[in-house]
């Protein structure tokens, strides 16, 4: 059976002149109320991860909250 995740990534600029910028990952916390209400964390452990039997479900957050899907390899 196939699990997804949910999340959000943006580039967060380095401080240090000629360093490349760091890649930040956010994902729905699995401490959400999936929905009705929704916390991010950037600790892929504290993830939700979407079973097959919501893919649809997933889908549509992706849609309205503009963000991403990933299909895991199990």
């Amino acid at each position: 059976m196939a699990r997804y995740l949910v999340y959000q990534s943006y580039i967060k600029p380095s401080k240090v002149k000629g360093k490349l910028p760091d890649v930040i990952y956010e994902y729905i916390a699995n401490d959400s109320t999936v929905g009705w209400h929704y916390t991010f964390t950037k600790n892929i452990e504290n993830a939700y991860f979407f079973d097959e039997f919501e893919l649809e479900l997933a889908k549509e957050i992706v849609e309205l909250w503009n963000l991403k899907l990933k299909k895991l390899d199990v």
